[in-house]
């Protein structure tokens, strides 16, 4: 055997050795310090506001320190149309009920979250609002 060969083959000995014993192990280094999850905690907020118009907006939250919280949000525009959506979080995921006059809206079920629609106001009906109304593709030229 030449003198190469036996140190090639030496050389693969040693790291066989080596990495038999770990020496080539990566380590493990956090690159951020870990995460601590804090216990959920009571909490309580909400603002209103509008634009003296007629428009008005707002936002209520709470939570029970068990990690359910329950909210609502919703507008008022200055002709009356509105909505409205009530939620709860927690265990069972996020679950909301949509409550709205909206022109053109429909009761129906959307991921889960029912819509509840009643009657638009008489000032959006009157500005003609209805559904689209579908037309066959021109192609461009």
């Amino acid at each position: 055997m030449s003198s190469s060969t036996a140190f090639t083959v030496l050389c693969l000995a040693v790291m066989a050795c080596m990495l038999a014993h770990g020496q080539f192990a990566p380590q493990l280094v956090p690159l951020s310090p870990p995460l601590v999850q804090m216990p959920a905690r009571p909490y309580n907020f909400g603002y209103e506001f509008g634009d003296g118009q007629g428009m008005s907006q707002y936002r209520h939250e709470s939570a029970d320190g068990t990690g359910s919280v329950k909210g609502s949000y919703g507008y008022l525009d200055n002709i009356g149309v509105h909505r409205n959506v009530e939620y709860t979080a927690g265990a069972d995921g996020f679950k909301a009920v949509i409550k709205s006059n909206e022109p053109g809206l429909s009761n129906h079920i959307a991921a889960d979250a029912p819509y509840i629609v009643q009657l638009p106001p008489a000032a959006a009906v009157a500005q003609g609002l209805r559904p689209l109304r579908l037309v066959s593709a021109v192609p461009l030229k």
